[in-house]
């Protein structure tokens, strides 16, 4: 008996997991019997590198599909054993890179030559198991892309008895909001931002922008390059996207300016899709990724005109008051700030 197949989908996870276990401890042995100091786990980091050369961490992650500790995890074991090495980079020196020693831009033969064996067997393995799994395993990575496994999870009325039935509290973060009659639609979902999403961050803010006011510099420098000015200088941005057309509907940034503090700006919302509570489902994610990344106060600048917008800050707990500093929008006449530490008791992920 198999346990694992039992399970059916509901074993999926642990069942690529071990079949990533078999393929791994197979590909440990490979190198070690040829004499290579190199294991499997450091490949998609290798192959990156040799690629497209040096590479801060956080383009890494993004383009392995993995997270910012994970490459960084890798990345210490490579460095002990000299394949890579970490430096600042020249043109700013805020940044660290990632990138091929000579000694593992030396051993790329070899592993060119392991790499082509160990292809043929796994394609064997493949042509003889009579599937396009290689295919299918890209499908469902795409759909769980447009839509994660959390955010397709909804609780039964059969859970929800269980866990009264037991006396404990259901957990917060599968717990959905009843309390708000404007809860999102189930279809909209958030993403973090991906390179491919760069156009779509700067066209959805220069449309509202362009509606009811003028391009800034200070809107050029962060549209025309956020990978620098908000990604690398510890911020980030989010978006939602429609599952059921795949469109991407609405964005929004957080930019970092010290250590507690944090500034929620670019949150646009494309036209045809206000009304569909896009936005609130922005500028709740975004409040709850300054949690994570350990931000006490969120601030932003806006303008009265924008009444939909101020009615979603309103909710979520934004105050407004004095601004400390000159803004650098000519549109700004409206500064609010939030307590995260306040705010995260009324927002459901």
């Amino acid at each position: 008996m198999d346990l694992m197949k039992d399970l059916g989908s509901l074993g999926l996870g642990s069942r690529l997991k071990r079949l990533s276990d078999k393929i791994m401890q197979d590909g440990i042995r490979v190198y070690r019997e040829s004499g290579v100091d190199f294991e499997p786990r450091w490949f998609p980091l290798y192959q990156y590198l040799d690629r497209f050369g040096p590479s801060p961490v956080m383009d890494i992650a993004r383009g392995l599909g993995i997270s910012h500790p994970a490459v960084n995890q890798v990345a210490g074991q490579m460095v002990q054993a000299r394949l890579i090495a970490m430096y600042r980079d020249a043109r700013d020196k805020r940044r660290r890179l990632l990138a091929l020693t000579s000694e593992g831009r030396a051993l790329k033969p070899v592993l060119t030559s392991l790499w082509s064996s160990i292809s043929v067997a796994v394609n064997g393995v493949l042509d003889e198991s009579q599937v396009a799994f290689l295919q299918d395993l890209d499908a469902i990575e795409m759909a769980l892309d447009r839509q994660g496994l959390y955010a397709r999870l909804q609780l039964t009325d059969a859970v929800t008895a269980d866990h009264a039935r037991l006396d404990r509290p259901r957990p917060d973060r599968l717990r959905p909001d009843r309390s708000r009659p404007d809860r999102s639609p189930p279809e909209l979902v958030i993403e973090g931002f991906q390179p491919v999403l760069a156009d779509a961050f700067r066209r959805i803010n220069e449309e509202w922008i362009t509606e009811y006011f003028k391009l800034e510099p200070a809107d050029q420098k962060a549209l025309g390059d956020p990978h620098r000015s908000i990604l690398e200088a510890g911020g980030d941005i989010l978006f939602v996207r429609d599952t059921r057309t795949a469109e991407i509907l609405g964005t929004c940034a957080l930019i970092k300016h010290n250590k507690g503090l944090a500034e929620l700006a670019k949150m646009g919302v494309a036209k045809q899709a206000r009304g569909r509570g896009a936005g609130l489902l922005l500028v709740e994610a975004i409040i709850r990724r300054a949690s994570e990344l350990g931000f006490q106060r969120l601030f932003l600048e806006t303008n009265s005109r924008l009444e939909p917008a101020l009615k979603i800050y309103r909710q979520v707990g934004f105050q407004q008051c004095e601004p400390p500093r000159p803004s650098d929008y000519e549109r700004s006449n409206v500064y609010m700030e939030l307590a995260l530490t306040n705010s995260l008791n009324s927002i459901k992920p």
